[in-house]
């Protein structure tokens, strides 16, 4: 067996691949080592076998957003969460205005459209709401571009450390940790002035501490997606230590105090 090195001792137990023979129960993906027997096809590649997911998310050539031909492995691109573009295809939807490095850029999530400054504030106040950004100005929720990096690199952690290095300039050092309100969130858009002060008097009101760290990795991650799903949810909870459901309502609250900075900035 090309697997474990033992003797084959039953044809009915055999399979064969790439010229090699296996134990049914030691042909595995090499990468999230799954049993590969039940499957109708594998793929090998330098001397290891995967299964179709792993060997398509390794191998498989990655497509420009906006031209769909391929990216090279030596390329640089520019990225904006999952969307990968050629230098020279990230350009303003409207205008074709080439985005460069440094330059404020605005994204939109639904159509996966890209703005320059001048189109991204027009968007702005003609649609009255922000654009989701890949690493956003707090005041203006502008984007700023950063250094094009070769489309192997892994982006979120780049992104992250940038934004941890700007949210550390201006907090207060002499502080342990920041208290922050976390409140039930009542979906009542229709709610008066009046009824919503009751409501905020009879609510409980939880209050819960977030250390420095933890509100740097919130904060990083909200500059990247404003409502992030269960599974980043999942994630962020095991790098901070908090549940999901606290998770929850701070970026409940932080989009709703997104929104107000914006028509206040608007007015």
């Amino acid at each position: 067996c090309a697997g474990c090195g033992e003797k084959i001792t039953d044809s009915r137990y055999l399979l064969s691949v790439v010229n090699k023979q296996w134990h049914l129960t030691c042909l595995v993906c090499s990468a999230c080592k799954l049993p590969l027997n039940p499957e109708v096809t594998c793929y090998a590649k330098d001397d290891e076998i995967y299964c179709k997911d792993d060997y398509y998310r390794r191998f498989a050539p990655k497509t420009c957003s906006c031209c769909q031909s391929n990216i090279s492995s030596d390329q640089l691109v520019m990225r904006v969460r999952d969307r990968i573009y050629h230098l020279h295809c990230f350009v303003c939807s409207v205008c074709s205005k080439q985005l460069t490095t440094g330059e404020p850029f605005g994204y939109n999530s639904d159509d996966n459209s890209l703005f320059c400054k001048l189109h991204y504030e027009t968007y702005h106040v003609a649609y009255s709401r922000p654009l989701c950004c890949e690493s956003a100005n707090p005041s203006t929720g502008v984007c700023f571009l950063h250094t094009p990096i070769p489309h192997h690199q892994h982006l979120l952690g780049s992104m992250v450390h940038h934004q941890t290095a700007n949210l550390q300039k201006g907090r207060p050092r002499k502080r342990k940790s920041v208290m922050t309100d976390v409140e039930h969130f009542v979906p009542n858009l229709e709610m008066n002035q009046d009824e919503a002060m009751l409501q905020h008097q009879r609510q409980k009101r939880m209050r819960t501490s977030f250390k420095h760290h933890q509100l740097r990795i919130m904060k990083s991650y909200f500059s990247l997606n404003h409502n992030p799903d269960s599974k980043d949810l999942k994630q962020l909870a095991q790098k901070t230590g908090l549940s999901k459901r606290v998770l929850q309502v701070w970026f409940q609250n932080a989009r709703a105090k997104h929104r107000r900075t914006a028509i206040k900035d608007r007015d």
